[in-house]
């Protein structure tokens, strides 16, 4: 009598360990899941959100563009565009420009600024650290 509660005993036991496997196993496809679907979701709001330029003057707004100009609306930034001039165009540009700077070896911000010359509005990188004063578009 012994022996046979001790043979139900660990089969009852048995039973149990196989629940628990089966109920891990399901959560932690559960888990893997969702967190799938979370990478997945973060990949597509990084790709939108590497779309975006903001303005380098008042670091607020985002850049837009319309057939003649790229603007930022709360500081007031217009630029003139081309055809061949885009915000794409104007974020390599700006990418170029900060390399640019830090190639030089300075280690100072850099500043952004929009002169007007002979009716032309550009924008330039400045830097008084390193006396850079380039033009950006």
């Amino acid at each position: 009598m012994l022996l046979e509660m001790q043979r139900i005993f660990y089969e009852d036991l048995r039973m149990e360990e196989t629940k628990e496997q089966v109920s891990n196993e399901t959560w932690e496809d559960e888990e893997d899941e969702y967190l799938a679907r979370a990478v997945y979701k973060h990949m597509n709001l990084n790709e939108k959100a590497g779309k975006e330029v903001w303005c380098p003057i008042c670091k607020q707004g985002e850049l837009k563009e319309d057939c003649h100009h790229i603007y930022c609306s709360p500081c007031g930034l217009r630029l003139n565009r081309d055809d061949e001039v885009n915000l794409e165009v104007l974020r390599n540009r700006l990418d170029e420009a900060h390399s640019d700077h830090l190639d030089q070896g300075c280690r100072l911000k850099s500043k952004f600024c929009v002169e007007t010359r002979f009716d032309l509005a550009a924008l330039y990188i400045t830097c008084q650290g390193c006396n850079m004063f380039e033009l950006v578009m």
